[in-house]
Parts: C-alpha cells; structure tokens; sequence
C-alpha cells in the first residue's frame, strides 16, 4: 500500500510504493510537508501506485518504466520521438512498397508531424488519441473522405509498428474511427460514341492513351510507364507489368490499337517510353497520376463530357475537396470490362486482364485469357474510324 513519510533532506512529502517488479520506490510529491498537505499528498502516492501497478495510461507507464530502467541500469531510458519514429518507419518499408505507396506514406507522415507542431519533437508515447482525432478532423475539412481514411490508415501501421517494438503501451489510433464516407458516385462505363468523341478531343500522347485503356482496360499509370518495346505488332501482343499488383501481363491487342501504334514515329531504341511526356509527369509526382487525372478531366470537359461546374474545388488550394464526375479516364476500364463481359469472355478472363485479383507477384508474363479472350477483344467495336 502507498505511503507518506518525510526526510530531514527534504522539505516535501515522500510517497512510498511498490513497482511492477515489487521493489520499493521512493519518489517525491513536490508538496510541502505541512499537516495541511498530508491528505493531497497521500492521494499522490497512491497515484504512483496506480500507475506503476494498473498502467493507467501510456504516459504514467512509460514514466515508470523509464525510472525502472534508470534505477536498473543508471542511464535515462532513450526517449524516441514521434518524428523520429516515422522517419525510420518509413525508410524500413521503403524497399517493400511501390514508389506511389512512398509517396501516400511521406504525405501522411509529413502532414501529421506539420500537424502535431513541437510536439512532433516529444516522446512517441505522449501522443494521444484525441491527437490522432484532432488530425483526423482536420484532414477532413480538406480531404475526400477516402484520401482522409488512407492517411489515417497509415499513422494506424505506424503506432502499430511503435507499440510492436515497445515504444508505446497504448495505441492512440486503436479506437479512432474513419471519416464518414458520403454519398459515394458512381463511375460508368463509355459509350462507343462517346469514346468517339473523347477521341475528337485528345491531342498528343493522350490519343494512345485512351485507345489502350479502352481496349485492355489497363490503369493510367500503368499506361504511361509502356516502353516500345513491351510491343510485339507482329504477333498482336504487349507486355505490361502493374505497379499495384506487381503482375506481368501478356495481352491481346485490338487491331485498331495494332495500326494505331504502327502510324505513330518509332524511335530507334525500344527501351524508350511510349508515352514520354506522360511518364515524366508520373515520375516527378513519384508515381501518382493526380495531374494526370485533372488533365483528362479537362480533356472530358472540352468534349462536353462533363460538367466543368462539377471540377471546381470546395474551398482553395490543392488540398481542397473536389466535385466527383461519373466519368473519369477510371471508367474506361469498367468500359472495357463491361464490354468484354458482353463478348462473352469468361469473367475470370476479365478479371486477370483488368486487374481485379489478388497482387500475387508472377515470375514472368502471364498470358491472359487465351483465344477467348483474343476473340473477345477482337469483337471490340471500332472507335478511331475517322476521327483521327
């Protein structure tokens, strides 16, 4: 049981306790030891009791423990900061993750040490849930809802990982929820003539582009990372390897794409991007296609559609919400499936060329689909006509 005493050393109360070891601990209570201070001062040495033996909360436990350590060893405990922690997180998982996840975790963390101000610079035990939960709230007044959750969802690896190597007792993200999600939009797929418009819209590299997200339903990240020489014309075939999946596809190509690619000016190295400006635009945004994203979507406005109203921002800056639009350079791809559904390829067919699967990584190029597939693909209506 916790108690009070005094020392001719000291002009204050004494507290009295046991630790989680059992040993005794002395420890001061910073009150005078007067007769009036003796009932607030025997509150506090049950307080240390409490905090050595129930672990109240992670800053008590961690004051105890960082005394445990210094009466063992005679060295203060090496306190890690929440900066400290993140970058060394985030290096750790760096050789493990795509360039793009790189990115969504240094944003995260960049955001959330701007956010906690000098407290970054604290002990990685004293943040707290209401922390987490003011960021939270921050993040979304600024953020779709998905974008909020995602960073959200990071900091949750990142305390895990803490509270896996013993830096934290509790996890302030635990029981912090999500932001509400509202009213989701749902994308559709093109119609043949509206890909056709579109297509009366797109200059420079933007034309391929949308020709093979249509005809393989393939993502815009993907796309602008194909070399030339991931093209075999003669066979009808080309190789991609996605970024999320880590898959490498061998795929079946509609022979409207086959003359497209063959008019286009073929440099003498094969190794060179098919889509340079594109890819360099991915490159400097470390793998996100964002500007990309807002590119097409002025492409889709310029062709009438989509609403331009629907584009502009809620609020200022580029961490303001955006309007949703049921088109986006993502629709091509349900187009695509939907299309292929409607040929008859087998949905598993579909499934492994769009990409809706586990992220198994293959060895080498899969083959997708087979004839079924080729056939399904080949019955693709045309769209470039004479719209080029």
């Amino acid at each position: 049981m916790a108690f009070i005493f005094k020392n001719p050393n000291t002009s204050k109360w004494l507290a009295g306790f046991r630790d989680l070891t059992g040993k005794r601990c002395n420890r001061s209570t910073a009150l005078p030891a007067t007769e009036a201070n003796r009932k607030k001062a025997q509150r506090i040495a049950e307080e240390f009791e409490a905090a050595a033996n129930r672990m109240r909360t992670a800053q008590q436990v961690r004051r105890v423990i960082s005394e445990l350590h210094k009466s063992i060893t005679g060295q203060d405990m090496a306190v890690v900061t929440m900066s400290t922690h993140l970058e060394r997180w985030r290096k750790a998982r760096q050789p493990t993750v795509s360039p793009a996840t790189v990115t969504t975790y240094k944003q995260a963390g960049d955001a959330f040490i701007a956010f906690l101000g000098e407290k970054a610079e604290n002990d990685i035990a004293m943040v707290t849930r209401e922390d987490v939960e003011n960021f939270r709230d921050e993040l979304s007044k600024k953020k779709a809802p998905a974008t909020a959750n995602k960073l959200i969802k990071v900091l949750r690896m990142v305390f895990k990982d803490a509270r896996d190597r013993s830096l934290i007792v509790d996890d302030p993200t635990e029981f912090v929820r999500p932001v509400k999600k509202g009213v989701s939009v749902k994308r559709r797929p093109f119609t043949v003539a509206e890909v056709q418009k579109l297509l009366e819209h797109c200059t420079g590299e933007w034309r391929s582009m949308v020709l093979i997200a249509f005809y393989t339903g393939q993502r815009l990240g993907d796309i602008a990372r194909i070399r030339w020489d991931s093209f075999d014309l003669a066979k009808g075939t080309f190789h991609i390897e996605t970024v999320k999946t880590g898959k490498k596809l061998s795929l079946p190509m509609h022979p409207d794409l086959q003359r497209e690619l063959r008019e286009l000016p073929r440099p003498i190295s094969g190794d060179l991007y098919l889509h340079p400006e594109t890819n360099a635009i991915v490159e400097a945004q470390e793998g996100r296609v964002g500007t990309l994203s807002n590119q097409f979507a002025r492409i889709l406005v310029d062709a009438g559609l989509r609403e331009s109203a629907s584009h502009q921002s809620k609020g200022k800056g580029r961490d303001s919400k955006r309007g949703e639009s049921t088109l986006s350079f993502h629709s091509l791809r349900a187009t695509a499936a939907s299309m292929l559904h409607e040929a008859g390829v087998a949905p598993s067919a579909v499934m492994e060329l769009i990409g809706h699967d586990s992220a198994a990584v293959h060895q080498g190029y899969v083959s997708v689909g087979g004839d079924a597939l080729r056939q399904g693909i080949a019955s693709l209506p045309s769209v470039i006509g004479g719209a080029k």
